[in-house]
């Protein structure tokens, strides 16, 4: 089961990204093969991406149903593949610079390999080295969000296992392309750019 987790910091607080991120109107041109997407209620849509996996290029359409609504902390959705055989669920979570995330009870958290076990505190260190000062300190609002967006995707059917290897690798950039658009978007609308 092929899933990514991907987070990243704004100056902007958590008000102002649970503002945008919660109506899935203002974020979906941002996905990675964006087509479209439908909204069905308040709590079910119907999505088009259009995608690359290796050699393969195919529209899939997904029926998404939020399953939480926690603003503005988090919003948990689950996905269904339409015309493909996949299953899935995704999160976005928003978090004060110093909270730590705090999920449902029993949520798993995904196990990652030991070289990114042994190369986060590094990155961490070199990100603090590179955006601390005066200027990186404050911007309208007080102290800074971080905004995380997780996504699983479980493929159906006699190819899973050779789809689950090829969504894999996809996942991670796809994830960190969305949350970086939206934190980039917000900043250079309150003018942090």
């Amino acid at each position: 089961m092929p899933e990514a987790e991907y987070a990243t910091t704004s100056r902007l607080p958590v008000q102002t990204i649970w503002d945008f991120v919660r109506d899935m109107d203002h974020w979906a041109p941002l996905l990675t093969g964006y087509q479209s997407h439908e909204k069905q209620g308040p709590d079910d849509s119907l999505w088009v991406l259009k995608g690359d996996v290796g050699v393969l290029s195919r529209t899939v359409k997904f029926r998404v149903h939020v399953t939480e609504w926690a603003g503005p902390s988090r919003v948990c959705f689950a996905l269904e593949g339409v015309n493909e055989p996949l299953k899935g669920e995704g999160s976005f979570r928003l978090e004060r610079a110093g909270e730590a995330a705090a999920g449902p009870p029993g949520e798993a958290t995904p196990r990652r390999g030991l070289l990114a076990r042994l190369l986060e505190p590094i990155f961490r260190l070199l990100f603090r080295l590179f955006h601390r000062g005066p200027e990186r300190a404050a911007g309208p609002g007080a102290g800074t969000t971080t905004l995380r967006f997780r996504l699983r995707i479980d493929p159906g059917g006699p190819m899973a296992p050779m789809l689950a290897a090829m969504i894999a690798p996809v996942l991670r950039p796809a994830a960190e392309d969305l949350a970086e658009k939206i934190v980039a978007h917000l900043e250079a609308q309150q003018g942090l750019c």
